[in-house]
């Protein structure tokens, strides 16, 4: 037998609509935005590592792309653009096509036939 709601409920009506549906999913597509950025910044890391075989060259490599990153995801915050599914994959393409670039020209630099710096520039 089906209990009945008290007659002062009755009235009452559920107004979130379905703005509950989208906030497990807004939290995973923060979260895997975050791990995508680590985890791309690490393999870059790792990459620039056996690209340019100079450490130093990987960090200010990698510390380029962070800056890239950060100034993308700030005009993003100061836009006032939510993180959606299309923001989300936005961003790790963003470190792809940032660290693509950077590892380049820092590949290149290391193994330019020049021996000053300001002739390997």
């Amino acid at each position: 037998m089906a209990r009945k709601a008290p007659p002062e409920l009755n009235s009452l009506k559920q107004t979130a609509g379905r703005g509950w549906s989208w906030m497990a999913s807004e939290l995973a597509f923060y979260e895997s935005a975050i791990s995508g950025i680590f985890m791309s910044l690490f393999f870059a890391f790792i990459i620039l590592c056996i690209a340019t075989r100079n450490l130093t060259q990987s960090v200010i490599s990698i510390f380029c792309v962070i800056c890239i990153v950060v100034s993308v995801v700030a005009i993003m915050k100061i836009k006032n653009w939510a993180l959606g599914t299309s923001e989300s994959i936005a961003v790790v393409i963003l470190i792809g096509f940032s660290v693509d670039y950077v590892i380049h020209l820092s590949a290149d630099y290391m193994h330019s036939p020049q021996k000053s710096r300001h002739d390997k520039m």
